[in-house]
């Protein structure tokens, strides 16, 4: 930018600023005037409404929270003859942690079994002996109530845990009367089929206000309700929330039932009647005696939100009225004008003051830009170029200017780098970044060119993903594709796409690599090696393995950008991808953890030991290939511990021969020989030992060798 440039936009800049000086102040004046008129209800209303709104967002956040919890555990329930899984109490007793305000977590089946984990936080004494007192660090509680051996009478047994899920303490009662399938909630949920809330009452065992969530467990074929599984939710301990949502001093918030009690209360005002007799209710509105609370409550009902005002006793209040959507509940905020003028009226002067400081701070202000305008605008050149470069890690978010047009360029550029370094997680970064250094346009097509794919796959991933909850499935496939992704892109490899759980790479485009084949090698067996050692952290936290398979081709392949004009994408398609494909399947079935082709073998060979496998034909091709298990560098040889497998290798393809050239006899002795060696070999063996043994009296005359895999 021009000096002359610079100077015109700088005059701009200074006249733009008194200009903002004197219609800043003539704000400040129209707002004084307007709230010591007859704009102060308007703003208060503003106080109120925003408060009382995020009360009931608060509110009905840990509502939805609470069904997808349940729902949750409801999905992962098990039922296991002759009754409830004992296992289960950890998944109820993780929920209840998620769940700050919930009371307990339980389950009743048809047949009367019962379980419950809940919190201690409320009970004093054991439940079967009302003299003696809790264990002292109890924490929670786990109430099973199962049937004898009898089948006939039911024993019920309290275990308690301290905050480590340590056991502190356990008694078991007699249950003479098991009547847990004819309480409300059961009974509410058996008949609609369906999640459903209660209407707010008082829980008997804590004396605390709350509801129950229940949802019946329904058998997939018959659709009959086979049990019930719950939660009590505790509304009473929301007293902190609404305090905090007080829009001034001497607010009021409450949450008022549809049959106009008090559920919960910002205030120190009784909620409950009857607090020390068996009969606990909640305390109706009327029988407060609170008349400023009475008169708010008279037009709670009608439509969703309200806002209204009243004067009691020469007072005026504002009400503002919101019902959750979840619960027959009404978040009620009932603020006094008088605190709110004594809380803004001592500030007239400063509002007067504050004219005069924006008047002269703003002319300040515009001679101050008029020196820094040189400095944004650079930082705005260097962020363009950065983004231009696809340097998005090292750049910094740039600050925000005061200038407006300056100002709307920097969000602009940092809304374009969020953009482009979020989409980039999509993409391989490395590959779009090669793609524009070698200047090949986004244009559909491709070429023929030699390339080595690597496929990978986990082993009964359906299985595993059934066991865990979606959520730590999706963190630990993180972690499994991250220790992946590093070792492929060390060694040159480009990460063509994740597939579910399978990962699909490729050496030798769009760059060229003269050692791609040995390259991909090395990152398969860096793979493998990488996976045991986290297979052995994840077992020590408790968290499943993820042994997977590899399979590696070299071959001829279509690579450019595939797909149609609107979306495309770099990849390779052809026979050797389908090749790479298949190899990464038939490890299943030879037990192998990595195979591959005789393409790659035969460059790789004088880096890697391979052992000789078999020749397949794998489904969809017409001819038979020779595949190849890794078994070490050819420089860790020199390891005494690993010497042996020169002798493995020798022996497997001398018996491999024999097998080929139909010397069955010959080749079976061999391979029994090594099996009694290497017994962790006979995966891999057996399905040629099979073939040997079928042809050994008859050969085949059209003997060609190739065994048939007709599975992916």
């Amino acid at each position: 930018m021009s000096k002359f440039s610079c100077s015109c936009l700088s005059f701009f800049v200074t006249r733009l600023s008194v200009f903002f000086a004197f219609v800043s102040g003539g704000f400040v004046l129209c707002f004084y005037y307007l709230f010591s008129a007859w704009g102060s209800a308007f703003v208060l209303s503003l106080f109120a409404k925003p408060f009382s709104t995020s009360a009931c967002f608060y509110v009905e956040s840990l509502l939805t929270r609470a069904e997808s919890v349940l729902s949750m555990l409801a999905t992962s329930f098990s039922i296991e003859p002759p009754g409830i899984d004992l296992k289960m109490d950890r998944f109820f007793l993780e929920c209840l942690k998620l769940l700050p305000n919930s009371l307990s977590f339980y389950v009743t089946l048809s047949d009367g079994s019962f379980m419950q984990v809940r919190r201690t936080e409320n009970l004093k004494v054991l439940r079967g002996s009302l003299d003696t007192k809790l264990p002292p660090h109890a924490k929670y509680a786990i109430r099973k109530i199962t049937k004898d051996s009898s089948g006939k009478a039911f024993t019920e047994t309290w275990v308690y845990l301290d905050d480590e899920l340590r056991e502190v303490g356990k008694e078991v009662l007699p249950c003479t009367e098991n009547s847990m399938t004819k309480r409300d909630w059961y009974i509410n949920a058996e008949s609609s089929k369906t999640m459903v809330w209660s209407d707010p009452y008082v829980f008997s065992t804590v004396k605390l206000s709350g509801v129950t969530l229940s949802m019946p467990l329904l058998d997939n074929e018959s659709s009959t309700v086979t049990g019930v599984i719950c939660v009590d939710f505790i509304l009473d301990h929301l007293k902190k929330v609404l305090k905090s949502c007080q829009s001034i001093d001497n607010s009021q918030t409450y949450l008022i039932s549809e049959k106009n009690e008090i559920v919960a209360a910002s205030t120190e005002t009784e909620i409950y009647s009857d607090k020390y007799s068996n009969n606990i209710d909640l305390i109706k509105v009327c029988s407060t005696g609170n008349s400023i609370l009475e008169e708010a409550t008279k037009n709670v009902g009608g439509s969703d939100e309200k806002y209204f005002q009243f004067t009691q006793d020469g007072c005026k209040y504002f009400v503002f009225v919101k019902k959750l959507n979840k619960l027959p509940l009404f978040v009620l905020s009932i603020s006094p004008y008088k605190s709110f003028m004594n809380k803004v009226g001592p500030f007239t002067k400063e509002i007067m003051l504050l004219i005069i400081i924006i008047l002269f701070g703003s002319i300040a202000l515009g001679l101050v830009l008029t020196r820094k305008i040189a400095k944004p605008i650079g930082k705005l050149r260097d962020a363009a170029a950065a983004v231009s470069n696809m340097n998005l890690e090292d750049w910094t978010t740039l600050p925000t200017s005061n200038i407006l047009e300056i100002k709307h360029l920097s969000n602009s550029i940092n809304s374009l780098k969020l953009n482009v370094s979020t989409f980039a997680k999509y993409l391989p970064l490395d590959l779009v970044n090669k793609l524009i250094a070698r200047g090949i346009p986004p244009v559909l097509g491709g070429k023929s060119t030699d390339i080595t794919l690597l496929f990978t796959d986990i082993e009964k991933f359906s299985m595993t993903a059934e066991n865990l909850p979606d959520e730590y499935l999706v963190l630990h496939l993180s972690e499994y594709f991250q220790a992946i992704a590093e070792k492929i892109m060390s060694y040159n490899g480009v990460i063509d796409k994740f597939i579910g759980d399978s990962v699909m790479a490729m050496w030798g485009a769009p760059f060229q690599d003269e050692n791609h084949v040995i390259n991909a090698c090395y990152a398969g067996m860096k793979c493998q090696e990488t996976l045991k050692e986290l297979g052995e952290q994840w077992k020590s936290l408790g968290k499943p393995d993820l042994p997977t398979r590899i399979g590696i081709h070299s071959g001829s392949a279509i690579v450019g950008n595939i797909g149609s004009q609107d979306r495309m994408n770099y990849t390779a398609i052809g026979d050797a991808v389908n090749i790479a494909s298949r190899l990464e399947g038939a490890n299943k079935y030879y037990g192998t953890k990595i195979l591959v082709s005789e393409t790659v073998e035969a460059v790789a060979k004088s880096e890697i030991l391979f052992r000789i496998i078999d020749k397949i034909l794998v489904k969809g091709r017409r001819s038979g290939i020779i595949v190849y298990e890794p078994m070490c560098l050819m420089e860790d040889i020199r390891d005494d511990k690993r010497y042996f497998l020169i002798d493995l290798c020798a022996r497997s393809k001398d018996a491999f021969e024999l097998y080929q050239n139909c010397q069955f006899k010959d080749a079976i002795r061999i391979y029994d020989h090594l099996l009694r060696d290497y017994p962790e070999l006979k995966a891999s063996v057996t399905p040629i030992l099979r073939t040997c043994l079928k042809y050994l009296e008859n050969p085949p005359e059209d003997w060609n060798g190739i065994n048939y895999l007709d599975e992916k």
